[in-house]
């Protein structure tokens, strides 16, 4: 009896703690959960908080980056051009080239009289210019400078360009850059800045044109046109070697493919102006006779950055 007493109260003592333990869980249990419920919360609420930062961060990022001028972008060129020699006979620094001022003009007067009723033609009211591997002269109608909103003119030697009359008329700015250095404006032009964009007698030593387009392309608004004169008086030693080699039509074709592989321009509206192409002017200009052939290729922006030019193939130009 005793025994069995005994086994009957640790019995009974072991069903009271099983029964305890039972009671404690049952209390714990919720307890636990309602941590862990509450240590999920709060992650769920941390990972969204964080994720919301970081929404709003990459958002301040774009709205910075769409803020921002293009100034800060530079455009790359969509082709380029393979089958063109772009060495050169001098291979000594630009710098040293061009660091004496050189006021004399590179083209002939009937030369000059046809590129500036050109940009009469052309270049609006209240436009604002850049005038690209300028110097003391950018061949503007004068008469209509005054009309002009601003001239920039871009060059090698700053005491050329501090002597342009375009420019000081219209206090213009004045900006030295190795294109071949850095084929690039950044830092002196911001996006959609100029109406027009002129490049005379200099496209022939211009090592990556494409690149440089390219970038024209950015700094122009839409619509805004880009002329590229040329003759066939030039710094031999300094052209392109593919330049050298080519007649005067093949050259206004090569340019051409400069701006379609720049991209962002209008191929259908691009056009060829001047005779400087044909036989005739060409063999005259030999001769003495005829004079500075007259070339200069008209390329117009696309009127939506949206809109790109396609390149079927760069290799085969």
């Amino acid at each position: 009896m005793i025994m069995g007493a005994g086994v009957t109260t640790t019995s009974t003592s072991r069903r009271r703690e099983a029964s305890t333990r039972c009671c404690c869980w049952s209390q714990v249990v919720p307890l636990l959960h309602a941590h862990f419920l509450l240590v999920a919360c709060a992650l769920m609420f941390f990972t969204s908080t964080n994720r919301s930062h970081r929404a709003l961060a990459l958002s301040s990022s774009r709205s910075q980056n769409n803020g921002r001028s293009a100034g800060t972008m530079r455009r790359l060129p969509i082709g380029r051009i393979n089958k063109l020699d772009r060495s050169k006979l001098d291979t000594l620094a630009d710098n040293a080239f061009y660091a004496r001022p050189n006021m004399e003009t590179h083209a002939d007067d009937a030369f000059i009289k046809k590129l500036t009723s050109l940009y009469d033609e052309l270049i609006p009211q209240d436009a604002v210019i850049l005038d690209i591997m300028s110097s003391h002269v950018s061949h503007l109608p004068k008469a209509r400078i005054e009309s002009y909103q601003r001239v920039d003119v871009h060059g090698m030697n700053k005491n050329e360009l501090l002597a342009n009359e375009a420019r000081i008329s219209t206090n213009g700015g004045a900006y030295v850059r190795n294109l071949n250095d850095d084929p690039s404006f950044l830092g002196l032009a911001d996006t959609g800045t100029y109406d027009a964009v002129l490049c005379c007698c200099s496209v022939q030593y211009l090592e990556e044109a494409e690149a440089v387009f390219a970038e024209v392309g950015r700094i122009l608004k839409p619509s805004g046109i880009c002329v590229v004169s040329f003759t066939n008086r030039y710094f031999y030693q300094k052209a392109l070697s593919g330049w050298i080699e080519r007649g005067m039509k093949e050259r206004a074709r090569l340019v051409m493919d400069y701006f379609r592989g720049a991209g962002g321009f209008v191929d259908d509206e691009m056009e060829m102006r001047g005779e400087g192409t044909g036989a005739v002017a060409q063999l005259f200009s030999l001769g003495g006779v005829g004079g500075d052939p007259f070339v200069a290729i008209v390329a117009r922006r696309n009127r939506s950055d949206l809109q790109i030019d396609a390149v079927s193939d760069m290799n085969n130009m």
